[in-house]
């Protein structure tokens, strides 16, 4: 019995020791930033819509675990911050796991394009993250307009 709990304990603490904290993914991470020697994004206006952009300012390349064909989300929030739309609740991702590999020095972009929506005439916020398995990661945000 003792040696039953004596290995439980162990499987325990290698099980503690290898989850991350919410500030650091899997690779080391930092979840926000604008810093050289960390990772960075941003959310541009483009041709297409917007554009987000995950730069990586390290010294080494870093890999991103996926659990669906998902790679970023995004969401509109009104003046009240207030969220009006949300990417996700309106598509669909195929269920294969994936990753992505962002060069030292590189980035990964991703175009994206708001849908034509019911909104009032205003200012809202866009805001797009990235979706790895660990979780939300290195938001962004740009001003979205309704005429």
């Amino acid at each position: 019995m003792r040696t039953w709990t004596i290995l439980l304990l162990a499987v325990l603490a290698l099980l503690l020791g290898a989850c991350g904290t919410p500030e650091e993914g899997t690779n080391g991470e930092k979840s926000e930033g604008g810093n050289e020697g960390e990772m960075a994004a941003t959310l541009v206006k483009s041709d297409l819509g917007y554009r987000y952009t995950l730069k990586n300012g390290t010294n080494e390349a870093v890999t991103f675990n996926f659990t669906s064909s998902q790679r970023f989300d995004f969401a509109l929030y009104n003046e009240a911050d207030e969220q009006v739309f949300l990417h996700s609740s309106v598509s669909a991702y195929a269920q294969v796991l994936g990753e992505e590999t962002a060069p030292a020095g590189g980035e990964l972009v991703y175009e994206l394009e708001v849908p034509p929506l019911e909104l009032e005439p205003g200012t809202y916020k866009i805001e797009a993250w990235f979706t790895p398995q660990q979780g939300p990661a290195y938001p962004a945000e740009n001003e979205y307009v309704v005429e």
